[in-house]
């Protein structure tokens, strides 16, 4: 489902690049990044906290992380503060970028480490899901920050 919802943030961000009158690259890579911060980080982020804090067991059944524990409860309070950050971006913009995109690159970058080596994900399939799921939103943050320019802008 999530790589579902990517391709279509990214072809909503596309649409909206191309309806720019003045269409330049660092207004284009904001529009990416805050597509990719609202639509993917924030809002469905933003119910998996709820989740995991509303229903710890039932939500560790589904992601699957073994039996409700401390570090669950962790994982939700830190989901919740960092997909509220990514829902700001509807608010914010230019170097309050910053914070939430770096955040979130390297959380899913760290997120790709980890299924790969010890995630369990077999197969090709597997990989994949991870890589479009994981890996590819750590990139297109990374490259939307750069070209948008935003952490040159100054406070």
């Amino acid at each position: 489902m999530f790589p579902l919802l990517l391709l279509g943030l990214l072809i909503a961000a596309t649409v909206q690049s191309y309806r720019l009158e003045t269409r330049t690259a660092s207004r284009v890579g904001e529009i990416f990044l805050r597509w990719v911060l609202v639509g993917y980080c924030g809002v469905p982020m933003l119910v998996v906290s709820v989740a995991v804090l509303a229903f710890p067991g039932r939500t560790a059944e589904m992601l699957p992380v073994g039996p409700p524990s401390t570090i669950l409860g962790f994982f939700g309070w830190a989901y919740l503060g960092m997909s509220i950050m990514a829902v700001l971006a509807l608010w914010y913009r230019g170097t309050a970028l910053v914070g939430p995109a770096v955040c979130w690159a390297i959380y899913f970058f760290g997120a790709t480490l980890v299924h790969l080596h010890g995630g369990g994900e077999s197969g090709h399939g597997g990989v994949l899901v991870v890589l479009l799921a994981h890996l590819s939103i750590s990139v297109i943050l990374g490259v939307a920050l750069l070209v948008s320019g935003v952490w040159r802008r100054g406070g």
